[in-house]
């Protein structure tokens, strides 16, 4: 994996937290259930056993007995769980399970070099696992001395009735819930982000797509804007210095040819189109740039309300009459010097049409020759032709496209689509980018 992945994933993996802490919570929830409701416990009672002398006569161990106990001890802990001694066990306690369950039941250990057996019994009842474990020792300790002829074994510690279940302990159980949670949620959001086909870098529409990024426009948290025009009302944003390099980028963008007209599309709704040509508008007009920005999203177009005005007529109503004569009828003056408006107007029922007319190519012409930079916001390319129709007719086409929410795919489309019909695009501008310089605004601009 490239570094550069592995920073993404990183930057895309905190912004995914949510889904991390939903999971820990779930986990760390369903270890509750689990422990209180679901898992049986199970009850541990233990008894010691030690090798001593086998002389009956001596009341000293000998090197010769220490040596012959170290011996038995491995031997003696496979009798412990014979069929032998513990069928007797049932037998006399009448326990209603098999050989093989009460062996299940039982574990033999011995201390490192120590002649010291632990018998461990493990039962849902506690006073029958102490009954079993006190049991085994008493029979393993008869059968001894029928087995090998000796008596070298002694019970140091009788079992005990424990009060607690060996199997439960809730913090290290709460902990193995809240991993679980972590670790499952860390492997969703690692699959999410490589099946996740959105644009995530500015290398991402360079390389894969083969678009130049005019510029990258941040997101910003905090409530919602009431006033879109961001580069009017506080020049010193970050969001303002963006739109001031998307505006010097654009002038480079082509130096063969003067770039006067400007459509700004995006693939699909929501990309925030509107918002960067109104600002972008708003910044060349600054430049000292006599600029028009067009409305032609003539289906669903929304720059009258971000310039908090009225629809009353537009372009759609202009292209239905004397373009040469009155087109000035329906130029709007702004607050801000240098910049002027045209909006929608009515939605008509054939808005491609419309465009598509002489009327509309007559209109074009005429603006270019009245304004330094005409700004067209266009309808979204993917499933309408208004775009691809204005992409024929202006000088050069910027694509909107949404940081983490547009497809690579349907940005690839939105080329193909433009590269068709010979428009030309002079690059992306990448919208809703994640920065550390947040600022005041809301996270709303369509």
């Amino acid at each position: 994996m490239e570094e550069l992945n592995i920073l993404e994933f990183i930057k895309y993996y905190f912004g995914k937290l949510f889904i991390v802490v939903l999971f820990v919570i779930l986990g760390t929830i369903g270890s509750y259930f689990y422990t209180y409701y679901m898992q049986v416990p199970v009850y541990r009672s233990q008894t010691s056993l030690v090798l001593t002398t086998s002389n009956d006569n001596s009341t000293t161990i000998t090197q010769n007995d220490v040596t012959l106990n170290k011996n038995l001890v491995s031997t003696y802990r496979e009798i412990i769980k014979s069929r032998r001694i513990l069928d007797k066990v049932i037998d006399q306690l009448d326990l209603p399970m098999s050989y093989e369950t009460l062996k299940s039941h039982v574990e033999v250990s011995s201390i490192s070099d120590t002649e010291l057996i632990v018998i461990s019994v493990y039962d849902t009842d506690s006073e029958v696992a102490k009954k079993i474990a006190d049991k085994i020792a008493e029979v393993f300790e008869e059968e001894i001395i029928e087995i090998y002829n000796i008596e070298n074994v002694s019970i140091i510690d009788t079992a005990l009735v424990s009060g607690e279940p060996y199997n439960v302990n809730v913090i290290k159980q709460f902990v193995i819930g809240a991993f679980c949670g972590f670790l499952i949620s860390s492997i969703i959001i690692a699959l999410m982000f490589y099946m996740d086909d959105t644009v995530k870098t500015e290398e991402d529409i360079e390389n894969k797509i083969g678009l130049s990024v005019l510029g990258s426009v941040g997101r910003y948290k905090t409530k919602r804007m009431e006033n879109e025009l961001i580069i009017n009302i506080d020049p010193k944003a970050h969001m303002s210095e963006a739109i001031r390099t998307l505006r010097t980028n654009l002038q480079f963008s082509s130096v063969d040819k003067k770039i006067q007209t400007i459509l700004v599309t995006s693939s699909v709704p929501g990309e925030g189109k509107s918002f960067i040509a109104a600002n972008l508008a708003v910044a060349l007009a600054n430049s000292g740039s006599r600029v028009l920005l067009v409305d032609c999203d003539i289906r669903k177009g929304r720059q009258h309300r971000i310039f908090k005005s009225y629809n009353k007529k537009g372009l759609s109503n202009l292209l239905l009459d004397d373009v040469k004569e009155v087109y000035g009828d329906y130029v709007n003056q702004t607050v801000i010097k240098n910049l002027s408006t045209i909006y929608k107007g009515m939605t008509p029922p054939n808005p491609s049409e419309l465009l598509n007319s002489e009327k509309n190519k007559q209109l074009i012409e005429i603006l270019s020759q009245q304004y330094d930079i005409v700004i067209f916001d266009g309808a979204p390319i993917n499933g309408l032709p208004d775009s691809l129709i204005m992409g024929t007719l202006v000088d050069g086409v910027i694509v909107v496209t949404a940081y983490q929410e547009t497809s690579l795919s349907l940005l690839e489309d939105t080329k193909r689509n433009l590269e068709n019909v010979k428009a030309n695009i002079l690059g992306v501008v990448l919208n809703r980018t994640e920065n550390k310089n947040k600022k005041y605004y809301g996270s709303y601009y369509g």
